[in-house]
């Protein structure tokens, strides 16, 4: 038992080259040519990665055991007249555009979490005022009364997701993509 439990905790071994000492994993790509990973039906100045592209890069910091950078070795049969430079900048800028898409949509998660929390205070105080100002008790208070509770835990618990659990998350994948890199080498393949 103990030595299936060691193999699934090293499975990364039997798909990657890792260099335990350096703590590098060594991810090895190959395509047809450029073409394959940039997006066709995006017409822009610089070529844009495809999505299933971005997605696998995105995968490698999964992959990769914790604290092992990331050495991406990425090959073509044809060049279609790129180099290895060319490659290299147009996947920075990718990964720039990818970073600001990101913190784009993480600001307006944010501005949707503060509208919540506005609500779910709104909710609360018109509980408090229920319970403050109408002395009868009766079914329709109860009703009242329970349904602002609900609606103010779940506005307050969705904007804290949004703010704590879901900022943490895109933060680390930003920063997976700016500092997990040692390497990224694009070139023909032999």
């Amino acid at each position: 038992m103990r030595k299936e439990f060691d193999e699934l905790l090293n499975i990364e071994d039997e798909f990657f080259i890792l260099d335990k000492e350096s703590k590098l994993a060594i991810m090895k790509l190959e395509f047809d040519s450029p073409k394959d990973i940039f997006d066709s039906n995006a017409i822009t100045k610089i070529p844009i990665l495809n999505d299933d592209f971005i997605d696998w890069i995105s995968a490698s910091f999964e992959y990769a055991p914790n604290n092992y950078k990331i050495s991406l070795d990425i090959s073509f049969k044809e060049m279609n007249g790129y180099n290895s430079q060319e490659l290299h900048d147009i996947f920075i800028k990718n990964l720039t555009l990818e970073a600001k898409k990101g913190f784009k949509k993480t600001r307006r998660k944010n501005s949707l979490a503060y509208s919540l929390m506005v609500i779910g205070l709104i909710f609360l105080i018109g509980l408090i005022l229920i319970n403050t100002l109408w002395k009868d008790d009766n079914v329709f208070k109860t009703i009242l009364i329970y349904i602002s509770d609900i609606a103010t835990t779940v506005t307050f618990w969705e904007a804290l997701t949004i703010l704590i659990v879901e900022n943490k998350e895109k933060t680390n994948h930003i920063r997976n993509l700016i500092k997990r890199y040692s390497s990224i080498d694009f070139h023909k393949s032999e």
